[in-house]
Parts: C-alpha cells; sequence; structure tokens
C-alpha cells in the first residue's frame, strides 16, 4: 500500500477528543458553499465528513471537510479508503493537499462501509495492518493492566475503547490509538515478534 502527504496521528485525531464547546456542525452557508465547489467523482464516498474546531480565522473557527474515494481492497481481507482534505476560509473552498488513509477488514468485494475505520499515520506492510486489526482487542486486554500503574490511565482503565489510529514510534515499534466512549485517547506502544503483539507502554 502506498501513500503520500498523510499527517501526523495526533494531529489527524485531534478533533475526536476536543470538549463539545470546541467544535461545531457546519452550519448551512458552509454545506450550500462545499456543494458548489465540490463536484464528487463516480464511486466516491457521496457525503463529505466535516471538521469545525475552535481556533481558526473564520469567525474564531478552522473549517475542514474532507472528501473519500471509493473504498479499495488490499491484501487478504484488508480494505483502505484515502480522504483529501478542503478548508474553508470564509469565502471559498480550496483542497490543501492533505490526505487521510483508512483501514478496516471487510470480507465482503466491495468492502462496504466499515463501522469501525482505523486511521494509518503511515505506510506500513499489509501483512502487519492486518495482524494489528485483528489482534487488537487482545493488545488492549493487556494494556489495560499497563493502566493500572499509570496515573493517568488509572481513572479510565474501565472504559470501553476502540482502535481509532495505527503508527510506528520514532523506534519502529507499533503504536495503537484508542479512543474511549468519553472522547479520552489511550496511546499504547506494542512490541511486535513474528504475529505476536505486546503491550509494552501506555500514555493517556
Amino acid at each position: 500500500m502506498k501513500t503520500l502527504c498523510l499527517l501526523p496521528l495526533t494531529l489527524a485525531l485531534a478533533g475526536a477528543a476536543v470538549a463539545a464547546e470546541d467544535t461545531r456542525a457546519p452550519n448551512e452557508g458552509e454545506l450550500q458553499s462545499f456543494a458548489a465547489y465540490y463536484q464528487a467523482p463516480p464511486g466516491s464516498m457521496a457525503r463529505p465528513v466535516f471538521d469545525v474546531l475552535r481556533g481558526g480565522a473564520v469567525q474564531g473557527w478552522r473549517i475542514e471537510a474532507w472528501t473519500e474515494d471509493k473504498p479499495q481492497r488490499a491484501a487478504w481481507s484488508l480494505c483502505f479508503a484515502q480522504r483529501h482534505g478542503h478548508a474553508y476560509d470564509g469565502k471559498a473552498w480550496r483542497a490543501t493537499g492533505a490526505t487521510r488513509r483508512y483501514v478496516w477488514l471487510d470480507r465482503s468485494s466491495d468492502c462496504g462501509v466499515s463501522p469501525q475505520r482505523v486511521l494509518l499515520a503511515q505506510p506500513m506492510a499489509d501483512r502487519d495492518i492486518v495482524t494489528v486489526l485483528e489482534a487488537q482487542a487482545t493488545v488492549l486486554q493487556g494494556a489495560r493492566l499497563l493502566f493500572a500503574g499509570n496515573t493517568q490511565c488509572a481513572p479510565i482503565r474501565a472504559l470501553p475503547f476502540k482502535l481509532v489510529g495505527l503508527d510506528r514510534n520514532q523506534g519502529g515499534m507499533l503504536l495503537l490509538t484508542y479512543l474511549s466512549e468519553r472522547a479520552s485517547q489511550a496511546h499504547v506502544t506494542v512490541r511486535q515478534r513474528g504475529r505476536e503483539l505486546t503491550a509494552w507502554n501506555v500514555k493517556c
């Protein structure tokens, strides 16, 4: 799998953990202006995904939209789709050149619509991605034991989590990002030996 211009994982996931008052839905004018600006190619995702976060130049908001290409099959049951970023300056939309790639497992022929996509922060071998996606629930169970010894992680140890991001740290170890139902994030460093994955360190 080949990808270009991927955003750092912490930046791309920032919108997933912001407080409710720091984000909002796009207003009608923003929706209409994007509809006039963007013509979706055949097979692409029908509706864009909007990120509207406080702290931008448009009356204090940063307004972005993400359009998605048609999902594609990789190896085995692995599927992926790439999203492209667009930004609004209050007057016009423009393509930013930023991309995000999402991966998931699906055995259907067209890859379907996954309820749990995972943001891939950098290129990885298909086999490694499949190994992580198949074992991520077991990795989380091991990480919960490490949560107990971390003052920031201990209070959220028992919360339900889902895998939202996959990366590697500077040392080459896998870095899995989980998001709780309360929008708190847990970053789990994982040691990999073949298809064996072991939670090694945690940060919340």
